[in-house]
């Protein structure tokens, strides 16, 4: 008992000194990590809508015009020609449904908040770390906004959606080997994923990567809690040869799966094997790495997620670094999203006039035309020409709208853009060339893929040509999707009864212009404006008004005094006692002055106005020439006061480009 006493004043002096609270490492809220959470959700969905739907809604709708979906099972199996060949046919099924750009958006962005959310579990990540797991969708955001003219030379079936809904399934097949806790469980999952390459690709083997990286980070995290003892020698030899094993096995099969599945498809190159689902943007001889870009970061940001702190290592500063780090990838994503963004103002007014044009909008089509603040394409040139002409405008208002002309702007690519592919058909069966329309649909959906727009070009192109079996077999096809059906419904009528065609208003000049020329097939080297030139110019006809009016249209564009004179007399004669639209006024005036030996015009009745402004172009062009001013700034100097005039368009637009 005594030698007790010191031992109970040992423990008395150690409870008796005063309480001093240990302090504790700043720790994120739970109620903040929740609010990180619906914030950057929030984010992830105000940036889609506003980059799919506000800046891109033209875009949207043009891609599932040039996608194509079918319930047949020969495009199922057609898709299935590849690894990756399921992602591809229900990428296509969802991608119909950007015919509503609002509508397909919101699947969209439903489908990345989903992924997101599913990277957290499947990575057992925490819910501070949101704005990291967003970084891939602001990938896949980007990957969409940023296309330019690729969109018309896109040979993945169901590019669109692709990439959204193989990062889904990835991220399902992570969540589906998480929920397993075994060692030998989760070896045979990572095999059964391993089997999922033909069905999914690129991403089965990126599920195999990520993986791979969660087993390294395990190990990594597990080896610093071992406790070495004598007694545990054997157990830790074990444990270290299935940690070897884990992350080697996923190795192992994504180098051996796709050699083995190499041999089921006869279409894809050994070398392409491991790549198959990761998009190639290439045309001809060109391939671009710009567009692919997104794919690329997209593949490698969830390496890290593994690796992320969980809640109880994020001590001190830590936590205050994740809001940091939260903001700053968010900002940094909004601004790189920003840039990848493709603003260029023709190319979304091309797609909005091609719109306008296949709907007989032609109203719309003037209107973009009008609001235009720059040059206009020479697409954009042509499509304006054929509204004036379904609107009896040409030879009133065909100068008043911007006809200089220019090249697409490819952005960050150098890809050659050409007509054929953007607008060539359409533009053809408009100008009655039906047999061209067909073979540039034909020759386009060779190389590039069937789509519901040359499935609706060539099903006009037959009922106009009286091909009614073929229009019936388009017609049907088209039926078979969701927002076109009704389209197709209500021209299949024609082809039980072609006299039907005639209560169809919509092929009435399609069907003038038809029955006026030949059907012969000759070489248009792909350059549609050159062809239409020198076709329309060179033809005579002696009794259709609508014809002799493209073919007057086109000596004025060809500027040649020879082919004018015969086309202006027989376009006075099928127009006896009406009044002549101004801008064949201004060519016959311009023309006579320039060539008096010609034609004699002091007869021709000109409008006082006519005259009042050539006098007046010639008295200015002459003075600013007499200032030293080169042409080029002389025709700058007078677009305000006679850019809507023959007369400017004759001297000051040159060197059109065509393409």
């Amino acid at each position: 008992m005594v030698s007790a006493a010191p031992k109970q004043s040992v423990v008395t002096k150690q409870t008796s000194e005063p309480n001093v609270k240990e302090k504790k490492p700043f720790m994120l809220s739970k109620g903040f990590a929740v609010g990180i959470s619906i914030t950057v959700t929030v984010i992830v969905a105000a940036m889609g809508a506003y980059y799919l739907i506000v800046e891109n809604s033209d875009m949207l709708f043009m891609a599932q015009t040039q996608s194509f979906f079918t319930t047949n099972r020969i495009f199922l199996e057609e898709c299935m020609h590849q690894p990756g060949g399921l992602i591809s046919w229900a990428a296509s099924f969802l991608t119909q449904f950007f015919y509503y750009p609002a509508l397909g958006s919101a699947i969209m962005i439903a489908l990345w908040v989903a992924s997101m959310w599913l990277s957290k579990l499947a990575f057992k990540v925490r819910i501070e770390w949101m704005a990291v797991l967003a970084l891939p969708t602001f990938c896949l955001l980007a990957s969409m906004i940023d296309m330019g003219y690729w969109l018309y030379y896109l040979k993945q079936t169901g590019y669109w959606f692709y990439g959204t809904v193989g990062y889904l399934v990835c991220m399902l097949l992570l969540f589906f080997h998480s929920l397993f806790k075994k060692p030998m469980d989760r070896i045979i999952t990572t095999i059964l994923i391993a089997v999922t390459y033909p069905f999914f690709g690129w991403y089965t083997l990126l599920a195999q990567l990520y993986i791979a990286f969660i087993s390294i980070a395990n190990s990594i995290k597990s080896s610093k809690k071992v406790v070495e003892t004598e007694e545990s020698d054997g157990k830790k030899e074990k444990s270290l040869a299935y940690k070897i094993s884990r992350p080697l096995i996923p190795f192992v099969l994504i180098a051996v799966i796709p050699l083995i599945c190499y041999q089921l498809y006869p279409d894809i190159r050994l070398g392409d094997a491991w790549r198959i689902g990761l998009p190639e943007f290439a045309n001809n001889d060109f391939i671009s790495f710009y567009p692919t870009i997104p794919f690329v970061v997209l593949s490698i940001i969830p390496i890290i997620f593994p690796f992320l702190p969980k809640k109880q290592e994020m001590k001190g500063g830590m936590a205050w670094a994740v809001c940091l780090i939260s903001i700053a990838l968010l900002v940094a994503s909004w601004v790189w999203v920003g840039k990848r963004n493709y603003q260029d103002y023709n190319y979304h007014a091309e797609m909005r006039m091609y719109r306008a044009t296949e709907e007989q909008d032609w109203e719309k089509v003037l209107e973009e035309m009008s609001n235009l603040p720059g040059d206009a394409s020479r697409q954009m040139v042509l499509t304006k020409n054929v509204a004036l002409i379904n609107t009896g405008q040409i030879g009133t208002k065909m100068f008043k709208y911007n006809n200089m002309g220019k090249r697409p702007d490819n952005g960050f690519d150098t890809l050659h853009v050409h007509m054929v592919q953007t607008a060539g058909s359409q533009l053809y069966y408009y100008h009655g060339k039906t047999n061209f329309a067909s073979r540039w649909c034909i020759e386009n959906s060779v190389e590039f893929g069937y789509d519901f727009d040359n499935l609706k070009l060539l099903s006009r192109c037959a009922l106009v040509n009286g091909e009614m079996d073929v229009a019936k077999k388009y017609l049907n096809i088209l039926k078979t999707s969701l927002f076109h059906r009704e389209w197709a419904e209500r021209l299949l009528p024609i082809t039980e009864k072609p006299e039907l065609i005639k209560n169809y208003h919509e092929f009435d000049n399609v069907r003038t212009l038809y029955n006026h020329m030949g059907t012969t097939l000759d070489g248009d080297n792909g350059l549609v404006e050159m062809y239409l030139l020198n076709y329309f110019s060179n033809t005579m006809n002696k009794d259709d008004k609508l014809l002799q009016e493209v073919t007057l249209l086109y000596s004025l564009v060809q500027k040649d005094i020879k082919l004018f004179w015969p086309h202006f007399f027989l376009y006075a004669k099928l127009h006896d006692k009406e009044k002549m639209p101004v801008h064949y006024q201004e060519a016959a005036l311009l023309y006579g002055k320039l060539e008096p030996q010609t034609v004699n015009i002091e007869g021709m009745p000109f409008d006082e106005q006519v005259t009042e402004s050539y006098e007046g172009f010639q008295q200015l062009s002459q003075s600013l020439l007499q200032t030293g001013m080169k042409p080029e700034e002389v025709g700058k100097a007078m677009k305000d006061t006679y850019g809507d005039t023959f007369f400017w368009f004759y001297f000051f637009c040159r060197n059109l480009y065509t393409y």
